[in-house]
């Protein structure tokens, strides 16, 4: 087990703030024409473009895009006359856009051939038995397992082996930190590992960070005998066992491993190019032509046109990103605040938005005349501390027949940094701004010769350090100050959701613990009716695939709108006990490695039926819960971030009750700063 130790002290804290936007209905028809007629065809265009470059494939391969070729494609494209008439900011906006897709799209290719590489490696070359172990290393078991246990002593004095014997053959930077680490009380006693449960999981890191060490041996070493130990203790878990192998036991792993590579394959050969949203629905149609009057020529252009026909018809245009700096604010004789673009400066537009809201875009009023007054005064400020951030300009789907920009609604989301709400946030803000241009200005200065782009940059820095003398004037907000004994865990089920136990470290008890029906009360009945929309919404889809019609059913927000209850739930517990950090369950390839298990379960149960297995693993899901756990971490971690609560992680202990497992977490999480901190 590994923890993740994460302080939200430093980490900028943005959240986003929506409001509809009113004006005359010839600006919203302009507004929907540009961005539907232009923008949003633009997008589409460089979409495809990008993949028809003859440099993708080495793209893929290096796993990144970089903005200069996306920026080139977008030249080409706006020579035309279509393009040609857009402003600059929405032509930078596309070009974010697509970067973001595909800088997705490729870590996602990337992360899965990793995975399938890793785990092809330890089927082929870790996942062997004893009597092909000893056929390769030409020795007894006994030799290997003396060799097995030398190399456990002092895996780091086999990095360093490795490296004096062969001077081409260098242990890479991570393997080098874990080494330097690493790795003390190595024992491999059972007893030892039981005395109890927070000693269980301590050793469960230390496991990993061995593993990884012996990857690291098994990779570079030529000695065959060497290779066969470390091989024999990875398969084993790193510990030596006297117990004779129980060959169906490793049948069963090696079915799991060759599931799990099936699957990677079958997901990466799956893994379609961004195509973009279709809003006239001419895919839609053409592969529904090509459906009633082609032969499909193979499989995959079979599968493209059932895609075609089953993907989602969005009528809705791309949203367009904008940065402070390109938002003007003001408010007329009525007191309402308007806001206007670059770009598009003849479109002004009226913020409608409640009570509760208004405060938000008071503060970017207020930022703007602030920043924009000192432009001609002599003390100026640092556009870095201005509230707003970023803004986005996007079209939601609306109800009932008409012009689309009628029948639309225009909403602008702004997202700010919390930090800057305060003065104390904002100090903190321009102390961190001011020491990363401060070290960039010394560097700088120490070179001599620098070419024009460089000294440009020099002055921008130097011009920073100016502004961030200067700062907003800000109310100030006393500092949430938490305990360092009082740690809140928290584990994930999927029925029951979340529990959290609240634990004092100092004296070891559990000082409360809430089951997600404590921390919901009088809202627990919305989960009930979360689950019964999800099932809905499933028949409702098969319905539709049945029909062979589109399946345009979405998402309700009410499982994000749970989600944030839970979180301000957990936060205001925390707060109330002045806790100083929060432990959540660490969810990496946890998915995977269930579905994966569950195939490999049903081949063994019905081997031969590929039919039944497929029945067998849909029945074992259909009572498992499906959440969204990413989601609701962003949540906690988001409203914990507001208080600057630390955010820790690690993996949820899969005995005991849900209460016992939370509790484990939190006190898996001070052991893990012992080992790391206090040692």
């Amino acid at each position: 087990m590994s923890s993740d130790r994460k302080s939200k002290s430093t980490v900028p804290v943005h959240r986003t703030i929506r409001c509809y936007l009113d004006a005359s209905e010839d600006i919203l028809r302009k507004v929907w024409e540009e961005m539907t007629q232009k923008n949003t065809p633009l997008i589409l265009q460089l979409l495809k473009n990008v993949s028809e470059q003859p440099e993708f494939e080495a793209n893929k391969e290096k796993g990144e895009i970089t903005k200069k070729e996306i920026v080139e494609l977008r030249k080409a494209l706006t020579k035309n006359p279509e393009f040609e008439e857009q402003s600059g900011r929405l032509r930078s906006s596309a070009e974010s856009f697509v970067k973001e897709v595909y800088s997705s799209w490729l870590t996602l290719y990337q992360k899965r051939k990793r995975q399938k590489e890793g785990k092809e490696y330890f089927l082929k070359n870790i996942l062997k038995s004893d009597v092909e172990l000893i056929d390769e290393s030409n020795c007894d078991l006994e030799t290997i397992r003396s060799k097995a246990q030398e190399v456990l002593s002092q895996p780091e004095e086999f990095i360093k082996q490795l490296t004096i014997n062969d001077e081409d053959v260098k242990p890479t930077k991570s393997a080098r930190k874990r080494v330097n680490k690493n790795i003390n009380n190595k024992s491999t006693d059972a007893e030892q590992r039981k005395d109890s449960s927070s000693t269980n999981n301590v050793d469960k890191n230390k496991l990993e960070a061995l593993t990884n060490v012996l990857y690291e041996i098994h990779k570079q070493t030529q000695d065959i005998l060497t290779r066969c130990a470390v091989a024999y203790l990875i398969k084993n878990h790193n510990k030596i066992s006297n117990l004779e192998e129980d060959i169906h036991k490793l049948k069963k792993r090696r079915n799991e491993k060759i599931v799990q590579i099936k699957r990677l394959e079958n997901q990466i050969q799956d893994n379609r190019l961004p195509s973009g949203r279709d809003i006239t629905g001419e895919r839609y149609s053409e592969a529904f032509d090509n459906l009633m009057n082609q032969v499909p020529k193979n499989n995959q252009e079979w599968e493209d046109w059932i895609a075609n026909l089953s993907k989602k018809i969005s009528q809705l245009p791309y949203p367009i990103d904008y940065l402070y700096g390109d938002l003007t604010w003001y408010k007329n004789d009525a007191g309402n605040i308007f806001v206007y673009f670059n770009g598009w400066s003849e479109y002004h537009f009226k913020i409608c938005c409640n009570k509760r809201q208004r405060h938000f875009f008071e503060r970017f009023l207020e930022d703007h005349k602030a920043f924009k007054g000192s432009e001609k005064g002599e003390e100026k400020l640092s556009g870095s501390l201005i509230t707003l951030r970023s803004a986005q300009l996007l079209w939601q789907q609306g109800e009932g027949k008409g012009e689309p920009w009628k029948v639309h609604n225009l909403a602008l989301h702004c997202t700010y940094d919390a930090r800057l709400w305060t003065a104390e946030g904002t100090e903190e803000v321009r102390n961190e701004k001011t020491d990363k241009a401060q070290k960039r200005v010394s560097k700088a200065e120490e070179n001599e010769k620098l070419d024009n782009i460089q000294q440009t940059q020099l002055n921008k820095d130097k011009s920073s350090l100016s502004r961030l003398n200067n700062s907003f004037n800000r109310p100030g907000k006393v500092i949430y100050q938490g305990q360092s004994n009082i740690i809140v865990g928290i584990s994930f089920h999927p029925i029951e959701l979340a529990t959290v136990a609240i634990v004092d470290i100092n004296t070891k008890k559990v000082l409360a613990c809430n089951t997600v029906k404590q921390l919901l009360g009088n809202a627990f009945h919305l989960l009930s009716r979360r689950r019964r929309q999800q099932v809905h919404l499933s028949k409702e889809r098969k319905k539709a695939q049945k029909k062979d019609s589109p399946c345009n059913i979405g998402e309700s927000k009410l499982g994000e709108y749970i989600d944030k209850l839970l979180a301000n739930r957990i936060v205001e517990i925390a707060k109330s006990y002045q806790a100083g950090c929060i432990i959540l369950p660490r969810l990496k390839d946890m998915k995977e490695i269930r579905t994966s298990a569950i195939q490999a379960k049903a081949e063994t149960k019905i081997p031969g039926d590929v039919n039944a297995q497929k029945l067998y693993v849909k029945e074992y899901n259909r009572h498992i819960h499906n959440w969204s756990y990413n989601r609701l971490q962003e949540s906690i971690n988001s409203k914990a971030a507001e208080l600057k609560i630390s955010i820790e992680f690690g993996i949820q202990p899969h005995y005991g009750t849900l209460e016992e497992q939370a509790r484990d977490l939190a006190f898996y999480a001070y052991q893990c700063r012992i080992n790391t901190f206090g040692r």
